[in-house]
C-alpha cells in the first residue's frame, strides 16, 4: 500500500503505526520515499525506474536521524546522479570489492573450488609461510614489484613458484568474480604474468629419485627392523610403505583408503579419494591380501592403514619415512615409491595402457583408441603381479626369505 503526502518532521511524527510496513511518497519529490514497519522504524530512500533498466532503491538512511529537508537534499543528488548514469548502489559495490583484501580473495576462492584436503593444506601453508604479509592488503595493491620481490625473497626455488601459482590462481578467480555492471573486470589484470614476460620462472625440474633395483632389498630390511620396533601406528605407516611400492598409489590414496571400499572375496579394492576424482579399482594381488589381512588385526578402525588417534587415519606419517630413509639410506618418501613402481613397469613392459590405469592417469582426449579400451580390474591383475613378484624377488636376502616376512607385524 502506498500513499503520498508532504514529509515534514510533524507529519512524520503524527503516522500512525502500520500492522504491516507502508511506504509513502514525498509530494515534492516523487522519487523520495519514507518506509514505515510495525515496529515503528522509519527509513527515508530513493526509488525510481531506470530507463531501460530495472528499478533502483537507494538507501537513505533513519529518521529522525535524517531529517526530511536533509533527506530531499540527497535524494535530490541521487537523482542527479542517476539521471547522469551513475548508480549509488553499483558506485558502492564497486568501491567495496575494489578494497577487498588477498585473504577474503582467498576464502572466496577456496568455497568456489572442490579442493582435496591434502592441496587444502598445500595452498594454506604457502599462504601462512610466504603471503602472510598480503593478508590484509588489498588486493588491487598486490601489483608487478610485489610479485617480483615475493619470488625472489623465498629460498626455495619450487616454494617460490608454487606461491606464485597459487597467487596467479587467486588473480584469475578475481578476474572473473569481481565485475562491474558492464560485465567488465574490476581485476583484468594477472600481476603474476610478468614471471613469464621476464623468463623468470624457475622451473624446478621434478624429481627423479626412486629405488634401485639393488636398493629393494635395504628397503625391505630397513622397513622390517623400523616396523619391529614402531607402535601399531608406526607398523600401519610401515605397511602403507610396502602397499605404495607394490601398487603405486598416491600417499592420500593409500591412507584413506576404507575397509568399506575392499572387497576380499572378489579380490577387488577400488579408491575414491584419488587425484583427479575418477574411482580406480584394482586387483587384490596374494601380496596385497595378505597385507590386507594383516591390518584388520591390528588397530579396529574404517580405515586400512589406521592409527590410534581421534580420527583412526594416519595423518601424518613422516617421522616413520624419515626413519626407514635413515637407516636402509635410500630415497623411499611416498612419491619415490610412485615413480619406483612406475619405472619398474615399463622396465617389465607393462603396456601403457595398463600402467596409465594402475596409476590412475587420465588419457587424452584426443586419444580415440583409450576411449575404447575398458581396463577392469581383472584385466590389470596379471600386470600387477607381475610388478609385484619382481619386488619380491628383488626382496630376497638372508633377512627377507618370503612374503609373510616381508610384510610381518
Amino acid at each position: 500500500m502506498e500513499r503520498q503526502f508532504n514529509f515534514t518532521k510533524q507529519a512524520i511524527e503524527d503516522l500512525p503505526l502500520p500492522e504491516t510496513r507502508i511506504e509513502y511518497r514525498d509530494e515534492k519529490i516523487s522519487e523520495l520515499r519514507l518506509r514505515v514497519t510495525s515496529t515503528g522504524v522509519k527509513s527515508f530512500s530513493v526509488y525510481k525506474r531506470v530507463s531501460g533498466g530495472s528499478p533502483v532503491r537507494i538507501t537513505l538512511g533513519k529518521y529522525p536521524g535524517l531529517s526530511p529537508v536533509k533527506a530531499r537534499a540527497l535524494a535530490l543528488k541521487h537523482l542527479a546522479d542517476l539521471s547522469g548514469g551513475v548508480n549509488p548502489n553499483e558506485q558502492r559495490r564497486v568501491e567495496a570489492m575494489s578494497a577487498i583484501s588477498l585473504g577474503e580473495v582467498y576464502d572466496a576462492y577456496k568455497r568456489s573450488r572442490k579442493l582435496r584436503a591434502t592441496t587444502l593444506r598445500g595452498y594454506d601453508g604457502v599462504v601462512r609461510n610466504h603471503l602472510r604479509k598480503l593478508i590484509e592488503k588489498p588486493l588491487k595493491q598486490v601489483d608487478r614489484k610485489v610479485i617480483i620481490d615475493i619470488h625472489s625473497g623465498i629460498t626455495s626455488e619450487a616454494q617460490a613458484d608454487l606461491t606464485m601459482r597459487v597467487l596467479r590462481a587467486i588473480f584469475n578467480f578475481a578476474k572473473y568474480e569481481y565485475c562491474y555492471q558492464d560485465g567488465s573486470s574490476i581485476f583484468p589484470e594477472n600481476p603474476v604474468e610478468i614471471l613469464s614476460h621476464r623468463k623468470q620462472w624457475n622451473n624446478v625440474r621434478r624429481r627423479q629419485t626412486h629405488l634401485r633395483p639393488g636398493e629393494v632389498h635395504v628397503f625391505s630390511e630397513a622397513l622390517q627392523e623400523v616396523r619391529l620396533q614402531e607402535t601399531p601406528t608406526g607398523q600401519s605407516i610401515c605397511d602403507a610403505m610396502l602397499f605404495a611400492l607394490l601398487t603405486g598409489l598416491r600417499r592420500g590414496e593409500i591412507f584413506g583408503l576404507k575397509w568399506a571400499d575392499v572387497n576380499l572375496r572378489a579380490a577387488i579394492f577400488t579408491v575414491y579419494d584419488t587425484k583427479n576424482g575418477l574411482p580406480l579399482e584394482l586387483p587384490i594381488t596374494k601380496h596385497i591380501d595378505e597385507l590386507f589381512r594383516k591390518q584388520k588385526d591390528r588397530i579396529p578402525s574404517d580405515f586400512v592403514f589406521a592409527a590410534e588417534n581421534e580420527y583412526g587415519q594416519v595423518r601424518e606419517p613422516k617421522k616413520v619415512v624419515a626413519k626407514v630413509k635413515a637407516l636402509s639410506e635410500t630415497h623411499c618418501d611416498f612419491h619415490d615409491l610412485r615413480r619406483t613402481f612406475a619405472t619398474t613397469a615399463e622396465h617389465l613392459d607393462v603396456g601403457s595402457y595398463k600402467l596409465k590405469r594402475l596409476m590412475n592417469h587420465s588419457t587424452g582426449r584426443d586419444d580415440v583408441t583409450a576411449g575404447y579400451i575398458i581396463l577392469t580390474a581383472e584385466t590389470l591383475r596379471q600386470s600387477a603381479e607381475k610388478i609385484q613378484n619382481y619386488f619380491f624377488n628383488r626382496m630376497t636376502s638372508p633377512n627377507v626369505v618370503d612374503i609373510s616376512k616381508a610384510i610381518s607385524g
